[in-house]
């Protein structure tokens, strides 16, 4: 049993010293090698509840709706950015959530108000509830899968 940083690249956005929206890491995320199984872990942390496996299915497979990000509920969602999407308004924004994505194909730039970072297929993130927005400057689409956890909001967990 070894581990390596050979993993996917991880960016994690949060709040810098001065309260605004950055990025607070950028690296590969370690890999435990167990011989026939490798594991990347992406992103951890704690629950106060669990999901409810034996909830109705047709509660759980609703399509989206904006107002859900503000209701106790979690989510996964694929998220296509078309080409050129975001460039005159990457569509700044914050909710109190943790949003964990995955890039499939293609590349978005993650617009932060500090910078932004550029992210391609294979390449993980974590925006811990700061203002962000998403731009696509390629002539191709790009796609993502997000799962999105309501969370507590970043100024009470920094104080």
């Amino acid at each position: 049993m070894t581990e390596t940083a050979s993993g996917p690249r991880r960016v994690v956005a949060g709040l810098d010293a001065q309260g605004q929206s950055a990025v607070l890491a950028d690296a590969p995320v370690s890999v435990l090698d167990l011989g026939a199984m490798r594991i990347a872990q992406l992103w951890t942390g704690a629950l106060s509840s669990r999901a409810d496996n034996a909830a109705p299915l047709q509660a759980a497979t609703q399509s989206f709706r904006f107002e859900q990000m503000a209701e106790p509920i979690y989510s996964m969602m694929v998220a296509e950015y078309a080409p050129g999407q975001g460039r005159d308004d990457p569509g700044m924004h914050f909710t109190n959530t943790a949003d964990h994505f995955y890039v499939i194909e293609g590349e978005v730039v993650l617009v932060l108000e500090t910078g932004e970072v550029c992210l391609r297929a294979g390449d993980v993130g974590v925006i811990r509830g700061v203002v962000h927005g998403w731009r696509n400057d390629t002539q191709k689409p790009a796609c993502l899968v997000t799962f999105v956890l309501p969370a507590t909001p970043v100024m009470e967990s920094a104080a």
